[in-house]
């Protein structure tokens, strides 16, 4: 029976950086760019949209501790998902803008035995919407994309059931996106490669590092 063990901080990111025409909607770029991005990640079984999470900043004084959340995003336009944002303002904030959006829903993994297995937040996608230019980023926080768990031991079975998958839908982002990822620096858990994790070395050659002391 396999496990599925989680970090409590991402094990690996990747983000893209997405240049737009002067003067464009920020908001309704950054919500087409998410719609693009939730559609790649559900061909690839990763992500099903069902909901967006907006974080509020103010100019001048930065994020102003307020998130609302959006229900039943599947199937919207980037128009209508931008015009429920900016709805989901929060009424003591009125010069709030949106900064970021969160994307939520469930993915799919791959067990030992062949099976699939369903997990919210599989993989975690925020959009950035504050600035001009779209800002991605994609994390993931579990072991099953690098060839050992988070005990160090090797799961071959359920490191070529998930990392290919994995691989995949990075490859798809960057023709998606239009630009390659830049790798996110190495962590307790994992190191990103371009399309894959590396897990956490032990001393021994070709060993494995538990890092469960911090789960």
């Amino acid at each position: 029976m396999s496990l599925l063990m989680r970090a409590p901080k991402a094990t690996a990111t990747w983000t893209w950086v997405v240049e737009h025409a002067e003067g464009s909607d920020v908001v309704e770029v950054g919500c087409a760019t998410a719609a693009s991005v939730a559609e790649v990640l559900k061909n690839r079984d990763l992500l099903y949209l069902d909901g967006v999470d907006v974080d509020w900043f103010q100019y001048g004084s930065g994020h102003t501790g307020y998130r609302s959340r959006i229900l039943y995003c599947s199937g919207l336009t980037p128009t209508a998902l931008a015009t429920r944002v900016r709805n989901s303002r929060p009424t003591g904030q009125p010069e709030a803008y949106p900064e970021s959006l969160v994307l939520n829903g469930p993915g799919n993994w791959i067990a030992s035995d062949g099976s699939k297995r369903g997990e919210v937040g599989l993989v975690m996608v925020t959009v950035d919407v504050a600035t001009e230019d779209t800002m991605v980023e994609l994390s993931v926080h579990h072991d099953i994309w690098a060839e050992n768990d988070f005990l160090g031991r090797p799961h071959p079975e359920v490191h070529r059931g998930n990392a290919p998958r994995l691989a995949q839908a990075l490859r798809d982002l960057e023709a998606t996106l239009g630009a390659a990822a830049e790798v996110g620096e190495p962590t307790y858990f994992g190191t990103a490669s371009d399309h894959g994790v590396q897990a956490p070395r032990s001393g021994s050659a070709g060993g494995g590092l538990d890092v469960t002391d911090r789960l």
